[in-house]
């Protein structure tokens, strides 16, 4: 019993106590320093204890750490494709981003309708051709017709075309405001991907670091019971605590999957996508800040655009009531034609020669003016009328919508980085609380005055508070990206 009694402080000390204090330099367990631009979270591991002095006349014992193996502590393949910096991110967006090619084709369908709005009112040239012989009734005598013409035509009056030419010029530009757009939603997208990328590598660092801890713990608790210092009751609770460890390491490292693959998708590429571990976060803020502009609320892209939509439906409702003006139009045709294989009509070609020629030539020109007036078509007019005035109603509802929305997204982005700054803080003493819990549990432990289900309650929170802390700091990152863009204009 005396040797049981001796050993079992060596035992205590051979793994990693949870809540000793740092002794300088290294602390075993210790989690890779964070990423460049961010403050990294205290590992999830304390340091072990200082050796407690043996029995009389025993030589003090050294601490050692418990080396401990587990598939589970390799760390999660790198993904298939890398983005070196916010700059590669930047440029496969502008080539692969699905909502920004159909933003961009949005752009092109406009201009093409603009052009053809602008064709309404400009002279249109026209040539035809034209051979026939009349079969029935005919006869050798029949003439064989060659005939060619051409017209040309020039609205002078057409008030409806030439106010669609400065609607179709609005629809352009409404369009490029929804691909301005369209770039700062998917900017906000692809960093918000990326942050998260960042959060969850981080934290499956730490799930990694507080798996190892759960693990030496147990093995140091079965040493305990190999020595009669412990019951089975202390194994069994810790490994529950290790099964819980692993639980929160197989969620944490699907989640990493899952932003990669979302990162992915966002910069319309497949598979996934990661970062390096030197990508800086700071420098997406100041990449964005060089390549956005801040800007009111009111002058944000989509309240501009959902403007211009609104100007649309107006002048909609306008074009429909120019269905009611007359109009007219001046045409001119140059035409000729040739008689040969027959008979010449009488009176030739153009009432010019003599009837009976094998062969007649002839020319002629014309210029006429329509003037059209529209009377009655079955009320499609008034139809339209009513359908324009409807379409102004719902633009001017979603106007006011799109402003409201805007400005709230704006107070709330800026509040949002001084909330995460807080919480941060708030983390931040958490971690320490329970950093210190878990040391004076491992000492109360030791003592004899609490028992392993105290010791593996606090390693549980100190690791929960760990993760907690990694995920505040990385949320101050993404609040402060969300702001920048915000109220921002990205060309």
């Amino acid at each position: 019993m005396v040797a049981v009694l001796a050993l079992a402080p060596l035992a205590l000390h051979q793994g990693v106590a949870l809540a000793q204090p740092a002794p300088p330099p290294a602390r075993p367990g210790q989690l890779p320093q964070g990423r460049p631009g961010q403050q990294a979270p205290a590992g999830a591991a304390a340091p072990p204890p200082a050796a407690a002095p043996a029995t009389a006349g025993a030589p003090a014992a050294t601490p050692q750490r418990i080396e401990v193996n587990d598939p589970a502590l390799a760390p999660v393949p790198p993904a298939a494709r890398t983005l070196a910096s916010w700059n590669e991110a930047r440029a496969i967006i502008e080539q692969r981003s699905v909502d920004l090619v159909v933003a961009v084709q949005e752009v092109a369908r406009a201009e093409g309708s603009a052009r053809r709005a602008l064709a309404q009112a400009l002279p249109n040239l026209d040539a035809s051709g034209e051979l026939s012989r009349l079969l029935a009734p005919g006869g050798a005598d029949a003439p064989t017709r060659a005939a060619a013409s051409i017209t040309l035509r020039q609205p002078i009056l057409a008030p409806r075309a030439w106010y669609g030419i400065g609607t179709a010029d609005l629809a352009v530009e409404v369009a490029k405001l929804s691909l301005e757009d369209r770039r700062r939603f998917t900017l906000v997208a692809v960093a918000d991907a990326v942050v998260s990328i960042v959060t969850t590598e981080r934290l499956s660092e730490v799930n990694r670091v507080g798996l190892r801890s759960a693990l030496e713990l147990l093995e140091l608790t079965r040493r305990r019971e190999r020595l009669g210092t412990g019951t089975k009751l202390d194994v069994v609770r810790a490994e529950q605590d290790v099964a819980l460890a692993r639980a929160t390491l197989v969620s944490g490292d699907e989640s990493l999957r899952r932003a990669r693959e979302a990162l992915g998708a966002a910069l319309g590429l497949k598979g996934e996508v990661g970062v390096p571990q030197e990508f800086s976060l700071n420098g997406i803020a100041t990449e964005l800040g060089s390549q956005c502009t801040q800007t009111r609320t009111d002058q944000r892209a989509d309240v501009r655009a959902a403007r211009g939509e609104l100007e649309l439906a107006e002048r909609g409702l306008t074009d429909a009531k120019l269905a009611f003006a007359p109009y007219a139009e001046v045409s001119s045709t140059l035409g000729a034609e040739t008689y040969f294989g027959g008979a010449a009509p009488a009176g030739g070609v153009g009432g010019v020669g003599d009837a009976g020629d094998a062969t007649r030539s002839g020319w002629s020109w014309s210029i006429r003016a329509v003037l059209t007036v529209p009377i009655w078509d079955g009320g499609a007019r008034y139809g339209d009328l009513r359908i324009n005035r409807a379409v102004v109603e719902q633009q001017r509802a979603r106007l006011g919508a799109v402003e409201r929305s805007a400005e709230l997204e704006s107070t709330q982005a800026v509040r949002s980085v001084e909330v995460a700054e807080q919480a941060r803080a708030v983390a931040e003493q958490s971690r320490d609380l329970a950093r210190e819990t878990a040391r004076l549990t491992q000492v109360a432990y030791e003592a004899g005055t609490v028992t392993s289900f105290d010791l593996v309650e606090s390693s549980r929170r100190q690791r929960q508070a760990e993760i907690d802390l990694a995920v505040r700091e990385f949320e101050v990152v993404k609040a402060k990206i969300s702001a920048l863009l915000a109220s921002a204009s990205c060309k």
